[in-house]
């Protein structure tokens, strides 16, 4: 099981991790399932996204960005899948929920389906998240990298519990069928 803890560092900060594949491993289109078991302390911020492999030129939002999962800081009870593309980026990104209250205290298997018509979003084999369209128009036909990490505070992890000390995200596998 892969573990990405988020300290506090003791000098008012915070350190934690980011791993990606950029470079590694790219891909376009396909099924990726990731099981996971997410942070329970209030301001973590998880994430399981994948980010479009031409980052470096063109920038973003134009690359484009798919968030398989994430979840707020204020609430463990629920996680997002969004994307993100020109238009639709910061939070104006195209994003549905779904609560689930296991979040933190088991694992579960959150998914994209990815096609050159469409993203559709499921949890634990369940189609729980809606579909995005997709066409040529959008930057979903290019290659993607993953990349998984649990920030602290921000835009989504909102404020931090004061009590905190650590918390960990934990990955049991990432796979991709194409």
């Amino acid at each position: 099981v892969l573990k990405i803890t988020a300290k506090d560092d003791g000098a008012g900060g915070y350190t934690s991790a980011r791993v990606k594949t950029e470079n590694l491993r790219e891909f376009t289109y396909g099924r990726v399932e990731v099981r996971a078991k997410l942070p329970s302390s209030t301001g973590t911020w998880p994430a399981i996204w994948a980010l479009g492999a031409n980052f470096e030129t063109v920038g973003w939002p134009t690359c484009g960005e798919i968030d398989i999962m994430e979840q707020t800081g204020a609430e463990k009870n629920t996680v997002l899948s969004t994307v993100h593309f020109p238009g639709n980026s910061g939070g104006g990104g195209i994003t549905d929920s779904t609560p689930l209250p296991t979040s933190t205290t088991e694992f579960h298997v959150y998914t994209v389906e990815w096609t050159a018509d469409a993203l559709k979003f499921w949890i634990d084999e369940e189609p729980v998240h809606h579909t995005v369209s997709n066409d040529p128009s959008r930057p979903f036909n290019d290659d993607f990298f993953f990349i998984m990490n649990v920030a602290m505070g921000g835009t989504l992890g909102g404020t931090v519990d004061p009590s905190f000390t650590a918390d960990t995200m934990e990955i049991d596998y990432i796979r991709v069928y194409q």
